[in-house]
């Protein structure tokens, strides 16, 4: 990057404003940032700061434009053999996959080994596998953010799909906004596991892509909730590896909601409108959904967004900064717990909620 140009407008800035005042909005975004750079998490410097620096050491001279980042347990080898299938066939091969095994049984490390072996060279030879074998679902990330060689890293589940032009449509934004989060759209689809004789179980599609998660990235509305995929986004290397942006690892839910609206202010969002990857929504398969209770999801939520009040923020020219009022007699705002109640039930399979209802109605007499 050409830092003349940041340093002139620095300069610049400088001249128009020679007795800003420490009170402005503009002084004291300016000195919180400062801030959070020079102050990096204590965590970053001891546990991920050498990692990146061996990294670093071993990094290829020709560097690919993206790392994606794929945590697995192991548990869903035909599903990872599906996602793999899709990378093989992408028609922009500028990208390597960091598989990270989180806290993998042996018995099934070596089923997982196989998978992998069983793949062309022409893919095989793009994945690393790295062994995590400690933390929460926050610390494979953090690990695999601090090994990538890509100029950007997006994260793809082991059980989801991406079409053909999934990295291209991030290489081609990149060209134009590097620098920025790239956010491309995300089609939702319902499937359901198989059991099949003699055979490995049969992964089923149980609806049509719906289009929950085809809009563009709305600053405002991803500080209520999570409208954005995980693997909907592209995160430049520099904040992790550079400033020292982690994910938090205190958080057993919903960290890649709390990470990418700690960047968004900072570094912006390039939107990609077009479907590049499919969210599968499983029906009869264990899930984040499934493995963490409504109580673990409330307390993560809500820490989160006292997160979100504890730091300034940009907005983006060219969105809406209000509610505008559509009908002609107002109605009353949502309550708190229905916010909840709504985050949730975004995150829970249909199968899972209408059980909960079912109780609920069954304990409280409603109907």
């Amino acid at each position: 990057m050409d830092t003349t140009v940041f340093q002139s407008e620095l300069s610049r800035l400088g001249k128009n404003l020679p007795n800003l005042q420490p009170n402005s909005a503009v002084f004291q975004y300016i000195k919180w940032l400062n801030e959070r750079i020079e102050t990096k998490d204590t965590q970053f410097i001891d546990a991920y700061l050498p990692i990146i620096k061996d990294a670093q050491k071993n990094k290829p001279e020709k560097s690919p434009f993206l790392s994606i980042v794929t945590r697995t347990q192991g548990n869903r080898i035909e599903m990872l053999r599906e996602v793999i299938q899709c990378l093989s066939a992408q028609t922009d091969d500028d990208f390597e996959l960091v598989l990270i095994g989180h806290r993998v049984p042996e018995a099934k490390e070596q089923a997982l080994l196989a998978s992998l072996d069983e793949q062309p060279h022409s893919i095989r030879s793009k994945i690393r596998y790295i062994k995590v074998d400690h933390g929460n679902r926050a610390t494979p990330l953090n690990v695999g953010f601090a090994v990538a060689y890509g100029d950007y890293i997006a994260v793809l589940d082991d059980d989801d799909l991406v079409f053909d032009h999934y990295v291209e449509s991030f290489h081609k934004a990149a060209n134009e906004a590097f620098g920025t989060l790239l956010h491309t759209y995300v089609l939702k689809q319902h499937w359901k596991t198989i059991s099949v004789p003699n055979s490995e179980l049969v992964l089923c599609a149980t609806s049509a892509p719906e289009k929950e998660f085809c809009t563009e990235f709305n600053m405002l509305a991803q500080f209520e909730d999570n409208h954005c995929p995980l693997m909907s986004m592209a995160f430049p290397a520099e904040y992790f590896q550079k400033y020292g942006f982690i994910f938090d690892e205190t958080l057993t839910t919903a960290e890649d909601w709390d990470y990418m609206m700690r960047l968004a202010p900072i570094a912006g969002v390039t939107n990609i409108p077009e479907p590049t990857a499919i969210y599968r929504w499983w029906e009869n398969t264990e899930n984040s959904s499934a493995l963490h209770s409504i109580d673990e999801w409330i307390d993560n939520i809500k820490y989160i967004q006292q997160k979100h009040t504890s730091v300034p923020v940009i907005l983006p020219a060219g969105q809406e900064k209000v509610h505008r009022v559509t009908e002609a007699v107002p109605t009353p705002p949502p309550s708190g717990r229905s916010l909840l109640k709504n985050a949730i039930r975004r995150r829970t399979p249909a199968f899972i909620w209408k059980g909960l209802r079912k109780l609920y109605h069954l304990i409280s007499g409603k109907k």
